[in-house]
């Protein structure tokens, strides 16, 4: 290879998969510094991925189950004599190695939270690398309010879209105990507490509720503070501004102990710019187990008026299909749609009360369950639990170009 004209050898490493660029960085140092710092070779690079993976019907997705994070194969073909909807793809270098709590995605980005290490965060790309962003903690009101619990922050990840400028949002909003709000800004390199106006609507986001980022900016479900019985809305944070939406409204009457699951339309890019996209979001009531999936109009402004498509995209009444009781797991579970098709697939952990053994993908097709009891629902273990009762996660990936260092 040392022997080729840099151009062929440059058309040569663009035909490598994204997930085996670890191999080549570590072959020899002219590789490594090719992919890494030449930022010419490494859009030339991505657009052969996102030309290859235009190709391909089957989207490829980030996931994390038993602490462990890797890159599947999402199969929404809707097919009946294919049972299986996830394939694994690849095993991510940097992170095969680490026990992961949560996970994140904003625009090819990924900010994992460890499972252990309670002082340090990784945003990685899987492109260009990793990078650890050490943070502290207020102690004294933990102790206090929150018996020194450390996992209770909720997070954020998103940019400015004046500037693409990448930040971070760390909050606990359990008021009147314990509230602080915290952003970090990538350029500095630097925690700085966040002083936001009164919230006139007397609101809050509930401890470990999980944001889905979109178009740079971060949704959450939210409700009247200190009231257990207040319906459910959404809140957009804004990172260009650094302040949060008015609430938004759900295209449903929603309560805190009903399950709120968010996700997005869609994942790809048109030359390298990602168009405006829709929220969608999981219903499902706690005392009918009745899901039902509904999906925004485009979103061109985080602040703007949300509306929402008028026909619900698929209901579905579970309580027989999977247990009579229980439904999704709100901190659990995640989904994928595919508009065309009519499917949607949830990933949730199969059993409750402490006990999880595995994580299983449900796949709804054409709406779901018929009035007469008949059912479009398929089951599949996607992977055995090796520990009790962790929480797994799925998003879209989406590769980028950002320099984490």
């Amino acid at each position: 290879m040392s022997d080729l004209p840099r151009d062929v050898e440059e058309e040569v490493l663009c035909r490598i998969p994204l997930t085996s660029l670890g191999l080549v960085r570590s072959t020899c140092r002219r590789w490594n510094m090719l992919s890494r710092c030449d930022h010419l070779f490494a859009n030339k690079h991505l657009l052969a991925h996102l030309a290859a993976e235009a190709q391909r019907k089957e989207p490829l997705v980030v996931t994390m189950m038993n602490y462990r994070v890797e890159l599947m194969r999402l199969d929404l073909s809707n097919s009946e004599d294919k049972v299986a909807v996830v394939n694994p793809e690849a095993k991510l270098a940097g992170l095969d190695q680490i026990d992961v709590r949560e996970i994140f995605h904003c625009d090819g980005l990924l900010l994992c939270i460890p499972k252990e290490d309670h002082y340090r965060l990784l945003v990685w790309n899987p492109y260009l690398g990793r990078r650890w962003i050490e943070h502290t903690h207020n102690h004294d009101l933990l102790d206090k309010r929150l018996s020194g619990r450390l996992d209770r922050y909720s997070y954020g990840l998103g940019y400015n879209n004046s500037s693409s400028q990448y930040k971070i949002l760390r909050f606990i909003d359990y008021p009147p105990n314990f509230v602080e709000f915290k952003i970090y800004d990538f350029n500095s390199d630097s925690w700085r507490i966040l002083d936001l106006p009164p919230r006139p609507d007397n609101w809050n986001i509930k401890l470990g509720e999980r944001g889905l980022s979109l178009n740079g900016n971060t949704y959450w479900f939210a409700s009247e503070a200190l009231n257990f019985d207040a319906i459910c809305f959404l809140v957009c944070f804004d990172f260009t501004t650094e302040t949060f939406s008015p609430p938004l409204p759900l295209p449903f009457e929603a309560f805190p102990d009903d399950t709120l699951i968010l996700s997005s339309s869609s994942s790809s890019s048109v030359g390298g710019e990602y168009p405006p996209q829709q929220l969608v979001v999981l219903f499902q009531s706690a005392d009918t187990l009745e899901m039902e999936i509904w999906i925004s109009n485009t979103i061109e402004q985080p602040n703007a008026a949300m509306s929402w498509n008028s026909k619900v995209f698929l209901s579905a009444n579970i309580k027989q299909l999977i247990h009579p009781r229980y439904n999704f797991l709100r901190k659990s579970a995640c989904f994928f749609i595919d508009q065309e098709k009519k499917v949607a697939v949830v990933f949730d952990k199969d059993a409750r009360r402490g006990a999880a053994t595995r994580d299983m993908a449900y796949i709804f097709v054409g709406g779901g369950v018929d009035d007469d009891g008949s059912s479009s629902l398929k089951q599949q273990v996607v992977k055995e639990s090796k520990y009790p009762f962790c929480y797994s996660r799925a998003c879209y990936y989406v590769p980028s170009l950002v320099q984490l260092n």
